[in-house]
C-alpha cells in the first residue's frame, strides 16, 4: 500500500498518524510482510498473470494466490513463499517452466499446474537451495519436477502425473528428475504413468522414501548416486521397480515392488555396476524376475521376500556379494546364476529345496546349489525354453555336472521360511502354474523360430 493511498484513507487533520503508519511500513521486516492476491478468476474465467504478482512480493515474503487460475510462465528469482488456498491453479502453455525457482530459500505450495506446452524441461524448474516443494499436483506432458544443481531442497506429498495424449514410454518426461543436486530428499510423493517416475543422477546424499511410484519405466532410477538411500516406497506394474546402476554406498531397504512383470526386461529390483550397498528387507512379489544382479560387487542382500516371480534370482557376472537370510517362495525358477564367483551365499529358504537338518540348527546340511544349465542353453538357444522343467531337460541337467564346483551354492540353506505370514502355493498349483509357464514359452519359442526365419529368408 503506498503512502498516498495511506494518507487518502486518513481523516483531515491525522497527517501525524499517517507519517506514523508510513514509517512503521517501511521499518518492518520484510518476512513480515504478505502479498495476497484478491481477484478470483473462478467466476470470471479470466487468468491472472503469476509473473506479475511475483514481482509485486516482497522478498521473503510470502505470495498466497487465492482461487483461481494464473497464467504462467513465471520466474521466482528472490526468497519467495508462494501458497496455493484450495483451488488455486497455475495453467501454461509454454515451452518454458510454468515456475521456476531460482532463488534459494523459496517455496512452492498446495497448488494445481497444469503444464500443457511441449519442452524439453519441466513444469516446475528448482536451480536454488533449501528449498521445499509440497503438496503440488502437477500435471504435464513433458516432465513433472527438474533439479539441476540444486541442494539441500525438499519434495514432498507431491502428485505427478501424464497429461498428453497416449504415446510411447520412451516420448514422456521423468516425474521427479535430479541432475546435480545433493542432499535432498524426495518423499510422500506418487509418480503415475511417466518414463522413470523417480530419476537421479550425478548426485549424492539424496533420500527417496515413502513414494508411491506406478505404471513408469523404472520406479526409481539411480544412475552414478554415492552416500543415498531407497526407503519404504512402494510399485506397481512399471518396467523395473527399482533400478540402482553404477552405485556406491546406497541403502535400498524396506521397499515393495509388486507386478514388474508386463516387458520381457521387468524386474523388481535391478542392480547393475553396484558395490559397497545394502539391499534389505525388500518385498519382490509378481515379477518377472524378483532380484536380477549383474557386474555387481561387495553389496549385501539379506531378509529380502522374494515370492511368486518367475525367476526369483539372476545373478550374471558378479563377485564377493553376501545373500543371507532371504526368503524364496512360489517362483517358477527359484535362481539362475552365471559367471558369479565368490559369493557368500547362506541361510535363504528356498522353498523347492528339500535338505536335511541333522544337528537341529534349522539349516540344512545338504547345500543348495544353483544349475547354470538351463540357463547357459536358453540364453544361446531361446527355443530350448519350450522344454522347461521336461523330463529330459531335468536329466541333462542333472547329467552335466562337471563344473558343479563353481556353481553359486547356499552353503546352508534355511529349513522353514523366516516371514511368518509364509506363501504356499495352493494344492495341486504346481502342476497347473508348471502348464501355464510352459505353454507361455512355448509360444515365446515358436515366436522366436518363426521371426528367426523370416530374416533367414
Amino acid at each position: 500500500m503506498s503512502r498516498n493511498r495511506i494518507r487518502s484513507l486518513m481523516p483531515h487533520g491525522s497527517a501525524l498518524r499517517a507519517a506514523l503508519l508510513a514509517f512503521a511500513l517501511a521499518v518492518l521486516p520484510s518476512t513480515a510482510v504478505c502479498a495476497e492476491s484478491s481477484g478470483n478468476s473462478g467466476s470470471s474465467g479470466k487468468e491472472i498473470p503469476l509473473q506479475q504478482l511475483i514481482d509485486e512480493a516482497p522478498p521473503g515474503g510470502t505470495l498466497k494466490l487465492a482461487e483461481g487460475t494464473y497464467r504462467g510462465p513465471a520466474i521466482v528469482a528472490k526468497p519467495l513463499r508462494i501458497e496455493g488456498a484450495g483451488g488455486a491453479q497455475i495453467v501454461n502453455e509454454s515451452d518454458q517452466p510454468a515456475v521456476e525457482l531460482r532463488a534459494d530459500r523459496s517455496a512452492l505450495a498446495g497448488l494445481a499446474i497444469r503444464d500443457t506446452g511441449a519442452k524439453t524441461t519441466a513444469a516446475v524448474l528448482l536451480s536454488g537451495a533449501d528449498s521445499t516443494l509440497e503438496n503440488l499436483q502437477i500435471e504435464t506432458v513433458s516432465s513433472g519436477i527438474h533439479l539441476r544443481d540444486a541442494s539441500r531442497n525438499e519434495i514432498r506429498r507431491t502428485t505427478v502425473s501424464w497429461a498428453g495424449p497416449d504415446v510411447k514410454i520412451t516420448e514422456k518426461g521423468n516425474g521427479i528428475d535430479l541432475y546435480a543436486s545433493h542432499d535432498n530428499v524426495i518423499a510422500g510423493n506418487t509418480v503415475t504413468d511417466m518414463h522413470d517416475a523417480i530419476y537421479i543422477e550425478n548426485s549424492n546424499g539424496i533420500r527417496v522414501e515413502q513414494n508411491e511410484v506406478n505404471e513408469s519405466r523404472y520406479g526409481v532410477h539411480f544412475m552414478y548416486v554415492n552416500d543415498s538411500s531407497i526407503r519404504g516406497n512402494t510399485g506397481a506394474r512399471n518396467i523395473t521397480g527399482a533400478m540402482v546402476m553404477a552405485v556406491k554406498s546406497v541403502e535400498v531397504t524396506g521397499n515393495t515392488f509388486v507386478k514388474q512383470s508386463e516387458n520381457v526386461n521387468s524386474q523388481g529390483l535391478l542392480l547393475f555396476d553396484a558395490s559397497d550397498s545394502v539391499f534389505a528387507d525388500n518385498r519382490l512379489e509378481g515379477n518377472r524376475v524378483g532380484i536380477y544382479v549383474e557386474q555387481a560387487q561387495k553389496n549385501v542382500l539379506e531378509r529380502n521376500r522374494v515370492t511368486v516371480n518367475y525367476v526369483g534370482l539372476q545373478l550374471k557376472e558378479s563377485e564377493n556379494n553376501r545373500f543371507q537370510g532371504n526368503d524364496f517362495q512360489g517362483n517358477v525358477i527359484p535362481a539362475e546364476a552365471t559367471d558369479s564367483q565368490n559369493n557368500d551365499v547362506k541361510g535363504n529358504y528356498w522353498d523347492s529345496f528339500q535338505g536335511v537338518d541333522l544337528d537341529g540348527d534349522g539349516f540344512s546340511d545338504m547345500p543348495y546349489a544353483i544349475n547354470p544349465f538351463f540357463q547357459k542353453m536358453t540364453k544361446t538357444t531361446p527355443p530350448f525354453q519350450l522344454f522347461f522343467q521336461s523330463p529330459g531337460m531335468a536329466f541333462l541337467e542333472g547329467m552335466l555336472t562337471s563344473s558343479k564346483k563353481a556353481w553359486t551354492t547356499d552353503r546352508a540353506p534355511a529349513m522353514k521360511p523366516y516371514a511368518a505370514d509364509a506363501y504356499r502355493l495352493p494344492a495341486g498349483s504346481e502342476t497347473a502354474g508348471t502348464l501355464i509357464v510352459s505353454l507361455l514359452l512355448l509360444g515365446s519359442a515358436v515366436t522366436t523360430i518363426f521371426v528367426t526365419g523370416v530374416r533367414k529368408k
